[in-house]
């Protein structure tokens, strides 16, 4: 059975091969980050809910393990949207790890981990990556744009609290914009924000897919490395990825991708639909392909069409 919910085992340039479950319905999120590759929010909500059956992604993970022998480095709930928004995701994690010894990863906004029942629903995953783009309630709405009652500060505490309970390892993602949240006051209180969460590492990211926003644009190698140095100690920048050297690697998917694309210009949910694979598995590939020239990309009507090149 061709699974709805699970996609990969994709390259991920953080956590190795990794499993990626989907338990949220695509651009259903908390925020509308300037800077998502997913492009803009459609459904913007802080309503938990079983968005998509825990039993169904349960069934997919349990046939998946049992008829794949591949490597996976983990199993992670990350998506299209805010994972946390599904009420069961607690329920999903113990019962994958009553399954597998694989470690699970969560990766998250953070925007609901000052809710109590977030914290204990996560609280049996492996690692935990969650993302603060500013501490600064000003820059925080420029970035994120969050729905209208979230505010930092108690994003911020929920945070501080959950290290303090949670026993497995939490790498913060901070993603920079050139311009944007790279100044010097947002980076002095995001440095003294982060030495009371003390994160196991901080993991500095910019802008490597095309934007939500046409104005979003990267930090070069030299201004993250000056970030990097600035936070110091565990602060690392996320590495490239090394897809063709990874076994989670389709060379299938890839000429799929060329074939389509040599006949016409299609957006993610296009590519997505045609090959039947979730659309952070494309971004992925397309991600890659881009990064050789083998691929370009224009806008239109807001959307993001991607293209061939010299095919």
């Amino acid at each position: 059975m061709k699974a709805k919910y699970l996609f990969g085992p994709v390259p991920s340039r953080r956590l190795g091969s990794s499993l990626g479950i989907d338990p949220i319905p695509h651009k259903t999120c908390t925020y509308n980050c300037i800077y998502c590759q997913c492009g803009r929010t459609t459904n913007q909500t802080i309503k938990r809910k079983e968005y998509i059956s825990s039993k169904e992604i349960i069934k997919e993970v349990k046939e998946f393990l049992t008829n794949n022998k591949v490597h996976l480095d983990y199993i992670t709930f990350s998506g299209s949207g805010e994972p946390t928004l599904n009420s069961k995701i607690g329920v999903m994690i113990r019962e994958i790890k009553k399954m597998t010894s694989i470690p699970i990863a969560v990766l998250t906004n953070s925007s609901l981990l000052s809710r109590e029942d977030v914290k204990e629903d996560l609280l049996d995953a492996d690692l935990i990556v969650p993302s603060l783009d500013a501490v600064v309630q000003q820059t925080f709405e420029f970035v994120n744009r969050p729905q209208k009652s979230l505010n930092i500060g108690e994003i911020v505490q929920g945070l501080i609290d959950f290290r303090k309970k949670y026993k497995g390892k939490i790498y913060l993602e901070i993603l920079l914009c050139r311009g944007v949240n790279d100044n010097p006051p947002d980076l002095k209180q995001m440095k003294k924000t982060l030495n009371k969460i003390r994160p196991d590492k901080i993991q500095l990211n910019t802008v490597v897919r095309p934007p939500a926003e046409d104005f979003v644009f990267p930090l070069n190698n030299s201004q993250m490395q000056e970030v990097q140095k600035f936070f110091g100690g565990n602060a690392e920048i996320v590495p490239s990825f090394k897809s063709k050297k990874t076994r989670a690697w389709s060379k299938d998917i890839e000429e799929a991708i060329i074939n389509l694309l040599k006949r016409r210009s299609c957006t993610i949910s296009d590519l997505s639909k045609t090959l039947g694979i979730n659309q952070n598995e494309v971004l992925k590939y397309t991600t890659q392909m881009e990064k050789e020239k083998r691929l370009g990309y224009k806008i239109h009507n807001q959307k993001l069409y991607y293209t061939c090149i010299n095919q």
